[in-house]
């Protein structure tokens, strides 16, 4: 299935944080550096056949991150575009934040920006995510698929 980029209207339509969706559909209004790792999609993916309802999100190399509904449950996965297979990465908005939010604060030198990063993309947990990096990579690709939505 060809997957492109969605629009700021399209993808808040879809249900999108609106400050997510800022940063999805224009990367350089944050930093012009962050393009390099928010790019746009225009590739075919394979979609499972049980799949409805997908999302493309943001690009990196030509792999996608994507929202879809998988037997009744919504999830955020990485397609890449040479390979069937796919990843697992998040089951809500806030754990595919991260995985961007840490994809980010790899390059940055202050605890500053990856707070400021995580405001600017509505993400909520920096505290705990810098905390799990910190200590444990393996525990905080866990916690990131594991995330929810819920306000505590």
């Amino acid at each position: 299935m060809r997957l492109h980029s969605l629009t700021f209207d399209e993808l808040t339509a879809y249900g999108v944080d609106p400050r997510f969706a800022r940063i999805l559909t224009d990367p350089d209004s944050y930093h012009p550096d962050l393009s390099i790792h928010v790019g746009k999609t225009n590739w075919d993916y394979f979609i499972p056949a049980n799949v409805t309802n997908v999302v493309p999100l943001w690009d990196s190399n030509a792999d996608s991150f994507v929202r879809w509904n998988r037997n009744g449950s919504t999830e955020y996965v990485w397609l890449f575009h040479d390979d069937p297979n796919w990843t697992l990465i998040a089951a809500s908005e806030q754990g595919i934040m991260a995985k961007l939010w840490q994809d980010w604060i790899e390059f940055q030198d202050s605890d500053d920006e990856c707070r400021r990063f995580a405001d600017a993309i509505g993400f909520r947990h920096c505290e705990e995510g810098l905390a799990l990096l910190d200590n444990d990579y393996d525990a905080f690709t866990k916690w990131m698929r594991e995330l929810t939505d819920n306000v505590a």
